[in-house]
């Protein structure tokens, strides 16, 4: 017996166009892999037309297109046992793959209707969504809860419409260049996409210290009610801890400049690795721990008692929490982006320290390595425990994350509003004789 050969001119067989849509963006924005149906590992799922999976990692992943029968009741109860088959082989995955959770999108290439009991188990690693596309319509929906991190019924449906539109369609060969060449590049795509947005938040601390160091200039009581000092009794002044970080020395425009530019090289990453929220957190609490330090030498008697002021304890947590990039937060950021991060922070760490210990002095001032320090530890610290953002590779801020890091910024809105309280108040200091 012979088969039957394809018409001439037409295309042989092949994943539906709508499925070879949704792939291409699987394999690029979602960091899957192409699963071949002859793939060992895909054993126990059942028939599938086409499927992408993330096989290594903490979260398994996988998404499968299949087409589903034409009657309601076979269509809902074949998508029953497709998701009893998915459940158990995503336990599996747990098992083999050392994941601590797998997330499952079925998805069928028609309309099912009808009702379908819930396939995820309340507390459950294994979360199977389901839902289905259709190109005619351009319509699609979720008939079971689709997990968080897969594409959703927006995005199915827009593709749906794109199609239907005439949108142009890869072919199976260029979904699978498309992901050699992101694996190949490690995944950098997304990560370059985060590194072009302006960094408006950067920015704007930049143009409050300039601001700030104006009114200093115009008016020196600014400087005298908030700049830092490790000893009483003005080391008792709370709100000095957070305005000493947004004052310069008014005397000298290299001050101002220098942690102007160290804000936008620094500043910029976090932003963009990271996001507004752990930018202005994690600058305001490293640069009031540095001072903590500081205080605590002062009052040891291991630190001259001096005043002190500054971005650079703030900025110097930050570069510590640039150098954890990676290392236990983020361990999904593309390797060459991580290690080129965590290198570039480790040349500005080797720069302070030529600065604070070699040229200590230069410009008319003293670097204060207690304050540096300790902003770099705290920043350390900071690092241990909050990750980048979800797009390069790492997660969403915990819900008391996000909670933690308002609070540190309202404290320190609070703080520096008093500030500028004291500066109205307070009168100006006397002129100096002669």
């Amino acid at each position: 017996m012979t088969e039957a050969a394809s018409p001439p001119g037409a295309a042989p067989p092949g994943p539906a166009p709508i499925a070879l849509a949704i792939a291409q963006d699987l394999v690029t924005r979602y960091r899957l892999r192409l699963a071949d149906r002859r793939d060992s590992r895909m054993s126990g799922l059942g028939d599938y037309e086409l499927a992408a999976a993330a096989w290594t990692g903490p979260r398994a992943a996988l998404v499968a297109f299949y087409d589903p029968p034409s009657g309601a009741a076979e269509a809902g109860q074949d998508l029953a046992v497709r998701c009893d088959a998915a459940r158990r082989w995503g336990h599996e995955r747990l098992r083999v793959q050392g994941a601590q959770a797998c997330d499952i999108l079925l998805v069928a290439l028609r309309p099912v209707t009808g009702a379908i009991s819930a396939a995820t188990q309340p507390d459950d690693p294994v979360r199977v969504g389901a839902a289905w596309v259709d190109v005619d319509s351009g319509g699609a929906d979720a008939l079971l809860p689709i997990p968080p991190g897969l594409p959703s019924a927006g995005e199915l449906r827009a593709k749906a419409r794109a199609v239907r539109d005439g949108a142009p369609v890869p072919t199976l060969a260029a979904v699978d260049l498309a992901e050699r060449q992101t694996v190949a590049g490690g995944y950098v795509a997304p990560v370059r996409r985060a590194m072009v947005r302006q960094p408006y938040v950067t920015y704007g601390l930049i143009a409050t210290f300039v601001v700030i160091y104006l009114l200093q200039r115009a008016d020196p009581t600014v400087t005298v009610v908030g700049v830092g000092y490790n000893g009483p009794p003005l080391s008792t002044d709370w709100y000095r801890y957070v305005s000493s970080a947004f004052l310069h020395d008014p005397t000298s425009y290299l001050h101002i400049i220098f942690n102007c530019l160290a804000m936008l090289w620094i500043g910029r990453l976090v932003e963009q690795l990271y996001g507004r929220l752990v930018l202005v957190g994690a600058f305001v609490l490293t640069a009031v721990l540095g001072s903590v330090v500081w205080v605590v030498a002062g009052s040891l008697g291991l630190a001259e008692i001096t005043p002190s002021l500054g971005a650079s304890g703030g900025i110097s947590g930050l570069v510590g929490l640039l150098l954890m990039l990676g290392v236990v937060q983020g361990k999904n950021v593309p390797v060459g982006i991580s290690r080129s991060i965590r290198s570039y922070a480790l040349i500005v760490i080797v720069l302070n320290l030529i600065f604070g210990l070699g040229l200590n002095g230069v410009g008319g001032g003293t670097v204060n390595n207690w304050v540096h320090g300790g902003g770099l530890a705290a920043g350390i610290l900071v690092g241990l425990a909050v990750p980048p953002v979800q797009q390069i590779g790492g997660r969403d801020l915990a819900p008391w994350q996000k909670v933690a890091l308002a609070a540190i910024i309202a404290a320190a809105a609070v703080a520096l509003a008093y500030f500028a309280y004291q500066a109205v108040v307070t009168p100006p200091p006397p002129p100096v004789p002669g």
